[in-house]
C-alpha cells in the first residue's frame, strides 16, 4: 500500500487523496478509514511502539487537522498511562483511579488487590453512584431470575398446556421455533430505540421489561393455542429487547477505570440468581405451573420498577 505523503505544516497532502486510485468507489466513511490506516502505517503505528509517544501523538494531531478538527491529546496524556506515581481522575467526585499503565506489572499480590478495592470503593463514591450501583445490581439480579425461570420452565409449561387442549408434541416443537425466532428482531429493536427521541434506554428498558412481565402473566390466565404461541412470544421479544439495551447501557453508566469492575459484579449478582430462580420454580411448578410463572413476572417488575428510580444523569443522553 503506498504512504500518504504529508505537506510540510505535517498535514497529509489533499491533492494524493483525490489522485489516488485506491479511492475510487469508496464511501466518505471507507475513504477515512483507508487514511487513518495509512497514516498509522506510514508511523509504525500498526502495532504500537513503545517510547514513541511524541510520533503517536503527532500523527492523532495530523489525523485531527485532516478532518477539520483539534486534537487534545498531548505528550503528557500517553505519559500519565504509564508513569508509576500517576492516576487518572474519575468523573465521579473527582475520585483517582490508581494502578493504571506499568504500575502493576511488578506489584504484589497484596498491592494489586489494594489497587482493586479502591475500584471497588469508586462504585459507592457519592450516593448518586451508589444508587446506580445498587440498582443496576437489583435489575441484574432479577432481570436473570425472570428470564432463567422462563428459560427452562416455560417450554414444559407450554406443553403440558399445549397437552390440555389436545395440541401435539410436534407442533408444541414447531411453536418452540416460532417463539424464539422472534427474539432476534426484539434485539434489532432494543438497538434502534437508543436514539429515539423521548425514549432512550430508559424508557425503553421500563416499557421492555413491563410487558414482559405482562406476558407472563397473560400466559397464566389464558390457554389457547394462539395465546401460549403469542404471549410467549411477546414474553421472549421484550426479554431480548430488554436485555439488548441493559448490556448495552450499563458499560455506559460507569467511568471507564471502573467499567470492567461494574459490569462484572452485576453479571455475577445475575449469574448467581440464575441458579437459584431455576430450583425455586421447579418446586412450585410441581405443584402448580401458575406459580412458577407469577415469580417470573414478579422478577421483571422488579427490573421495571428500578430502572424507573435510576438516576437520570447516568441514563444517557437520549434519555428523558
Amino acid at each position: 500500500m503506498a504512504v500518504l505523503e504529508e505537506s510540510q505544516d505535517g498535514e497529509p497532502s489533499k491533492d494524493d487523496v483525490v489522485d489516488d486510485v485506491e479511492m475510487e468507489g469508496l464511501s466518505l466513511y471507507e475513504k477515512k478509514a483507508l487514511l487513518v490506516n495509512r497514516e498509522l502505517d506510514s508511523h509504525g503505528m500498526g502495532k504500537y511502539q513503545w517510547g514513541k509517544d511524541e510520533k503517536a501523538v503527532q500523527v492523532l494531531h495530523n489525523i485531527a487537522k485532516f478532518n477539520g478538527r483539534r486534537s487534545t491529546v498531548t505528550l503528557e496524556t500517553f505519559r500519565a498511562l504509564t508513569a508509576k506515581d500517576s492516576s487518572v481522575t474519575s468523573r465521579v467526585g473527582g475520585k483517582p483511579i490508581f494502578g493504571l499503565g506499568d504500575q502493576q506489572l511488578h506489584s504484589s499480590f497484596k498491592d494489586k488487590l489494594s489497587i482493586e478495592l479502591v475500584r471497588y470503593k469508586i462504585l459507592f463514591a457519592n450516593a448518586t453512584i451508589a444508587r446506580l450501583t445498587i440498582l443496576v445490581w437489583i435489575t441484574y439480579m432479577f432481570d436473570y431470575w425472570g428470564f432463567s425461570i422462563a428459560g427452562s420452565l416455560i417450554p414444559k409449561i407450554l406443553k403440558k398446556k399445549d397437552q390440555a387442549i389436545d395440541i401435539s408434541t410436534a407442533r408444541t416443537y414447531r411453536n418452540y421455533v416460532i417463539i424464539y425466532i422472534c427474539g432476534i428482531p426484539g434485539v434489532l429493536l432494543g438497538a434502534l430505540m437508543y436514539a429515539v427521541p423521548f425514549v432512550g434506554r430508559k424508557w425503553a428498558m421500563v416499557a421492555s421489561s413491563a410487558l414482559m412481565g405482562v406476558s407472563l402473566f397473560l400466559f397464566s390466565a389464558i390457554n389457547t393455542e394462539a395465546s401460549n404461541v403469542g404471549f410467549n412470544i411477546m414474553e421472549y421479544f421484550f426479554q431480548s429487547m430488554f436485555n439488548a439495551v441493559l448490556y448495552g447501557w450499563t458499560p455506559e453508566a460507569y467511568p471507564a477505570p471502573i467499567r470492567g469492575t461494574a459490569c462484572g459484579v452485576a453479571s455475577f449478582w445475575g449469574r448467581l440468581f440464575s441458579i437459584v430462580s431455576p430450583l425455586i420454580g421447579a418446586h412450585l411448578l410441581a405443584s402448580s405451573a401458575n406459580g412458577a410463572l407469577y415469580l417470573a413476572g414478579g422478577g421483571v417488575f422488579v427490573c421495571t420498577v428500578c430502572i424507573l428510580l435510576m438516576p437520570t444523569r447516568y441514563m444517557g443522553s437520549n434519555s428523558y
